[in-house]
């Protein structure tokens, strides 16, 4: 099977999600498998799938374990292999905001240990009323009469069928894992939009602002996110080399977008281990600073890369999908951060464009409109994560098809090679552009599931 093969598979499932069974699930968490939704179709192309499907749609797709390994269907036939990362022990790190005393108020977490919402049903409010066993409804969380009679908490993170999101009982990762061999810190889970109600329609951070999602703000998650990602190092090992850090979250309040933040992360993990491990890139995903001094902070700092994120292109477009600051910053805005970051990143600078929110024909047009200045676009589909689930109920918007995403990843990968850009650097691995261009980046053995390493030698002694 050749490469491109490959990527077109990954390109048709993305376009659908994929079906599983609960009882699935269960046995892959049961043998050490996690997350589910990080999805290696091959053991160098991997993307974030949808389980089960998006939300509604159906799906021609399904998960089975068949001969020894897990396999994707499709329309009942055989698709493609499939396989998972292992569950590292640093994931079981977690951080509990003071106040929530281990109750689930108020904290909506990633289904699957995505760091985009995952969920076979999309968004919900954090205040959102659920129907409960004797029938009604009550606000998630609350006291409900059970059909015996007396009264219980309802704990959505114990039920498998439910059609909301898992509650995480106010439990946050420190370190996740994310798609080609990323590893990913979150400071804050909130955004600043979404608590002034003019969050970005396409939005893939779960629930509804509230200061508990702001993890940044207590001390204690400083001294923890530090231990944390030590263990992380430790467990990679001789590996540190073949993997990624991202730092990310929703935008925070003030003039330099959260950079201060994020510039406390890499002090912190300095602080901790002695240095900075050497990885393929330390990126910070960010809303340009309104002061572009902030960005000579972040690369004093140690992050080798920046990424910027556009979003959407047409300066109309962008005003009705961010409602926000951000939808009305021009984009000439966004050309002079570009311009002043790769004046002192060693690595890539980087922006994003979304299908389906948009017009492809503008989204083309930002493409080369930002290949021009040498910043390379990561081209992604629309998913219907977070508030975006919300979005796509409108009919408004939907997932891209295949097909038109085939279209788009062939003329953008032309644009670039136009402009003698390379492809963007895997991150998150929702896009496909950079597997279009030929990029490849090999699963670390440290994050690959012993049954799999086994099942690897098996079959090289076989083929001896």
């Amino acid at each position: 099977m050749s490469n491109l093969d490959i990527v077109d598979k990954k390109i048709q499932i993305q376009g659908h999600g994929i079906k599983i069974s609960p009882a699935l699930k269960q046995r892959l968490n049961q043998e050490g498998y996690y997350p589910v939704a990080l999805t290696w179709i091959a053991d160098d192309i991997t993307g974030p799938f949808s389980f089960t499907g998006y939300g509604d749609q159906a799906t021609p797709f399904e998960l089975r374990h068949a001969d020894g390994g897990y396999r994707v269907f499709k329309d009942n036939k055989f698709f493609v292999d499939a396989t998972f990362y292992k569950k590292p022990a640093f994931f079981n790190r977690l951080h509990t905001p003071k106040g929530l005393d281990m109750e689930a108020e108020n904290t909506i977490f990633i289904d699957e240990g995505m760091s985009g919402a995952i969920t076979p049903k999309g968004i919900v409010s954090d205040a959102e009323t659920i129907t409960t066993p004797c029938g009604g409804t009550q606000r998630v969380g609350d006291t409900i009469t059970t059909p015996c009679g007396g009264t219980q908490r309802r704990d959505l993170s114990l039920d498998r069928n439910s059609e909301v999101y898992k509650f995480t009982k106010g439990r946050f990762p420190y370190v996740t894992v994310a798609c080609y061999n990323g590893l990913v810190i979150w400071p804050a889970w909130g955004c600043l939009y979404t608590k002034n109600h003019t969050q970005c329609k396409f939005c893939c951070v779960p629930g509804d602002y509230n200061e508990h999602k702001l993890l940044h703000t207590d001390p204690d998650y400083w001294t923890n996110l530090g231990d944390a990602f030590a263990a992380a190092v430790d467990e990679i090992g001789d590996e540190i080399g073949q993997v990624s850090l991202t730092v990310d979250s929703g935008t925070l309040p003030g003039r330099d977008k959260g950079a201060s933040t994020y510039i406390k992360v890499l002090d912190t993990l300095k602080e901790r281990l002695g240095h900075l491990p050497d990885l393929l890139y330390r990126r910070a995903v960010i809303e340009p600073p309104l002061e572009f001094e902030w960005l000579d902070q972040l690369a004093a700092a140690g992050y080798t890369d920046v990424q910027m994120d556009a979003d959407v292109y047409d300066e109309k477009e962008r005003r009705y999908v961010m409602p926000n600051a951000k939808g009305f910053r021009k984009i000439d805005d966004y050309i002079k951060a570009f311009r002043r970051a790769k004046e002192i990143f060693p690595g890539e600078v980087a922006t994003q464009l979304i299908v389906g929110i948009q017009s492809d024909e503008n989204l083309l047009k930002g493409v080369e409109h930002f290949a021009s200045e040498g910043v390379p676009t990561l081209v992604t589909p629309f998913l219907p994560f977070g508030h975006g689930r919300n979005w796509q109920a409108t009919g408004e918007v939907d997932v891209p098809s295949p097909e038109r995403m085939k279209r788009v990843y062939g003329r953008a990968a032309e644009i670039l090679t136009k402009y003698n850009v390379n492809p963007p650097q895997f991150r998150g691995g929702v896009s496909s552009l950079a597997e279009t261009m030929g990029r490849r980046l090999r699963r670390a053995r440290a994050l690959t599931n012993p049954i799999d390493l086994a099942r690897e030698r098996e079959t090289t002694l076989l083929a001896a």
